[in-house]
């Protein structure tokens, strides 16, 4: 290999159908235990084939296709992949492997190194439908990493929390787009009013749904509940927050519809994340600091 080169759940039916088939939502990555080795824009040649690679243990390959098209190998199959395509290549995966003789792809490629054997367990095909904004990130981070002028750890926190971003936004898009009207009712006046309290007689309301009837429905689609959703917004804003403001710990918690202070740091607790309210603050506030 060339160096140089509380959760919302998928819906599952008790039947064989589900519209998230090898699909997962992204995990949390702990950047500091990642290393950016390169990134490049990539051009396939005319008339001619590329020559995969397979990824070896702890590397990722990430391909963005910005123009042209190509085809990648997914298990048995070739899978089409065309401009905004997303593949996050992990230990074991082949990267693209075909082309288009006579409108070739081109792709941002990034490499990274990990300290998992196995791989971050990122889903390995996304889409990011912005072409324009496809080709500008692009330009964008290939520039920064070859002009040295940003320290290669922040260039790798922004760029990679960029592309986890759009897996995240394309993992919302599916998930929401084959839920019920009702719970997608509930799921957007939950994320519209996480800083007020928001008692579950109300979020049955919004949906028209009975309180029980709701509740099996988030279990059934989102295995998750209600307060679990409520509690991820406002976990989220408090994260926001804490890195771009120099309010008082207190006030964020308040604001983001927490209790008090001790409560937003139970969450942070419950939240799987290893740190504090200040602790989160003080190891990323200054990468919002020019």
């Amino acid at each position: 290999m060339d160096k140089n080169c509380e959760k919302l759940q998928p819906p599952v039916e008790k039947s064989d159908f589900s519209p998230f088939e090898g699909y997962s939502k992204p995990p949390i990555v702990e950047m500091d235990a990642v290393v950016l080795e390169n990134v490049y824009h990539y051009s396939q040649v005319a008339g001619k084939q590329p020559e995969g690679l397979q990824i070896p243990p702890f590397y990722e390959r990430v391909e963005l296709v910005t123009s042209g098209r190509g085809w990648i190998k997914n298990g048995d199959t070739w899978k089409e992949v065309t401009t905004g395509d997303l593949i996050w290549n992990g230990p074991g995966d082949d990267t693209i492997g075909k082309s288009d003789l006579e409108n070739p792809y081109r792709c941002l490629a990034v490499t990274l190194v990990s300290n998992k054997k196995s791989g971050l367990g990122i889903p390995r095909f996304s889409h990011w439908p912005q072409a324009e904004e496809v080709m500008g990130f692009t330009r964008e981070v290939v520039k920064l990493f070859r002009n040295g002028k940003c320290e290669r750890t922040v260039l790798r926190n922004y760029l990679v929390s960029r592309l986890l971003f759009r897996v995240e936004l394309d993992h919302h898009h599916r998930q929401m787009s084959v839920l019920p009207d009702p719970l997608r009712a509930a799921l957007e006046w939950l994320e519209k009013n996480y800083r007020h309290a928001c008692p579950i007689k109300e979020v049955a309301l919004v949906s028209g749904w009975s309180i029980t009837h709701l509740h099996e429905s988030f279990q059934k689609y989102l295995h998750t509940t209600p307060h679990k959703v409520l509690m991820h917004h406002r976990l989220r804003a408090a994260c926001e927050r804490l890195v771009s403001s120099v309010q008082p710990i207190k006030q964020i918690a308040t604001e983001c519809g927490f209790i008090d202070a001790s409560a937003l740091t139970h969450a942070f607790k419950n939240s799987g994340m290893g740190l504090t309210p200040k602790t989160y603050r003080q190891r990323y506030m200054h990468l919002m600091v020019k």
